[in-house]
């Protein structure tokens, strides 16, 4: 098994293994990185300003000049620009009627499905945050990948499909505490992952009659925070019916890394499971560039150089054209 680099050491996971969480915590979040692989790498870190984290972003860097004897030099300095990151607070409660599952042959089991149900949904939805969220639409959400990754450009780079509302993208992403990171709200307790069991209470069924169940509360708050413009690339306008595009797309992910911010960190290439099976595919005949290994903790990964191949569920085969 690989050793954990300092943003593996940084995960959820992690982080959850060595910081005192209650079980059902930790459990939950054993279970929303099995849902969603994207979460495996991703560093997380509480937000410095309660539900916001602020930090700079350096826009401009000084340089120095040639002197000659006798000659003076000009004055430098750096810009920068203050970022605020927002945090999506996804809360829901589960009522699950107290007879059907006091009267059911396996009780516990049946209610830990009910809790899975729960936190797969969970997952989607800060999945779908963490990709499609849009602060400036609802003040609610967080600022996801392809907000920060709207229009083409050097971070943002078309493969050239055309079919509007059927085309798809692939993401790379450098995480680091100074680059791509998860945030949670400061203070808040399990890393921002909550479950309460509530136990047996009178509910009503929504037509005026009243029955016994078990009810328990759901929270996640996870928001994403990006400390370096060059953490995101965008593959854009991706075709996956197109003639040869796993080789296409290996081949420009190959092309493009290299823009990546520079220093340490953990590089993930997020992609849903179609361009995933493309993937495969293509590592058949692609093996010096697409090759099977293991991560950190066991589990085999296809990479493309030290970029791990993340299936995430909620990056849709239905995106528009990106121009």
């Amino acid at each position: 098994m690989a050793v954990l680099s300092i943003t593996d050491q940084l995960t959820s996971l992690e982080v959850a293994k060595r910081s005192g969480f209650s079980q059902d915590s930790r459990r939950i979040i054993e279970e929303l990185n099995a849902y969603n692989e994207l979460l495996l790498d991703a560093p997380i870190v509480e937000a410095n300003e309660g539900t916001v984290d602020s930090h700079l972003v350096r826009t401009a860097i000084p340089h120095g000049q040639l002197r000659g004897y006798n000659q003076g030099v000009g004055k430098g300095s750096s810009q920068t620009k203050t970022i605020k990151d927002v945090i999506s607070n996804i809360e829901i409660y589960s009522t699950v009627d107290k007879q059907l599952i006091d009267e059911s042959a396996h009780p516990k089991e049946l209610m830990q499905s009910e809790q899975n149900a729960f936190i797969e949904g969970l997952s989607q939805d800060i999945t779908d945050q963490l990709i499609y969220g849009n602060h400036e639409n609802d003040v609610r959400e967080t600022n996801g990948l392809a907000i920060r990754r709207k229009s083409t450009g050097t971070y943002c780079i078309s493969m050239g499909g055309s079919n509007s509302g059927h085309l798809t993208s692939i993401y790379l992403i450098k995480w680091g505490m100074d680059k791509a990171r998860i945030i949670y709200p400061r203070g808040a307790k399990n890393a921002g992952v909550e479950y309460n069991y509530l136990g047996e209470q009178t509910v009503s069924d929504g037509s005026g009659g009243e029955y016994q169940a078990y009810r328990a509360h759901y929270r996640i708050a996870r928001g994403l925070s990006v400390g370096h413009e060059a953490s995101i690339i965008r593959l854009c306008n991706i075709d996956p019916t197109a003639a040869n595009i796993g080789n296409t797309l290996a081949e420009k992910i190959v092309q493009v890394m290299p823009l990546l911010a520079r220093g340490a960190g953990t590089v993930s290439i997020a992609c849903n499971s179609v361009i995933k099976g493309l993937f495969n595919i293509a590592a058949i005949n692609k093996s010096n560039v697409l090759l099977p290994r293991e991560d950190p903790w066991g589990n085999e990964v296809l990479q493309i150089g030290n970029a791990r191949i993340r299936e995430c569920p909620s990056i849709l085969l239905t995106e528009a054209t990106v121009s």
